[in-house]
C-alpha cells in the first residue's frame, strides 16, 4: 500500500515538475563524480601554482637581464669615454684641442 501511495506521488511529481524528478534521480549519479572532480580541481590547482612559480622565475629572470643590460650600458658608456680620451691624448699636440681634452677629461672623472 505504501509502494502504490509513493509511485503515485513520484508518477504526480514527474507530470507536475519532470525537471525536478529527472534531478533528483541524478543525484547519486552526480554524487559519484565528486571524487573525480575533486581529483581534476587539485590537478588544476596545481598546474595554475607551477605557471604562477613559472611566470615568477621569468619576471625574475627579466629583471636581471634588464640590470645586465644597464650595467652594459653603462660601461660601454665608459669605454667610449676612455676612447675619446685616449684620442685625444695621442693626437700630435698641434692638433690637439687642449680645452677639449680638459673637458674630456672632467667629465669622465665626474662619471665614477
Amino acid at each position: 500500500m505504501i509502494r502504490q501511495i509513493r509511485a503515485a506521488g513520484r508518477r504526480f511529481a514527474d507530470r507536475l515538475a519532470p525537471t525536478v524528478m529527472a534531478s533528483i534521480s541524478d543525484a547519486s549519479r552526480l554524487r559519484a563524480e565528486v571524487p573525480r572532480l575533486r581529483a581534476e580541481m587539485q590537478q588544476a590547482q596545481q598546474r595554475a601554482t607551477k605557471a604562477t612559480q613559472q611566470t615568477q622565475a621569468l619576471r625574475n629572470r627579466v629583471a636581471r637581464l634588464e640590470a645586465e643590460v644597464q650595467e652594459t650600458r653603462r660601461l660601454n658608456r665608459h669605454v667610449a669615454e676612455v676612447t675619446d680620451i685616449v684620442q685625444e691624448v695621442l693626437l700630435p699636440a698641434a692638433n690637439r684641442d687642449d680645452d677639449r681634452l680638459k673637458e674630456v677629461l672632467t667629465r669622465y672623472k665626474d662619471s665614477f
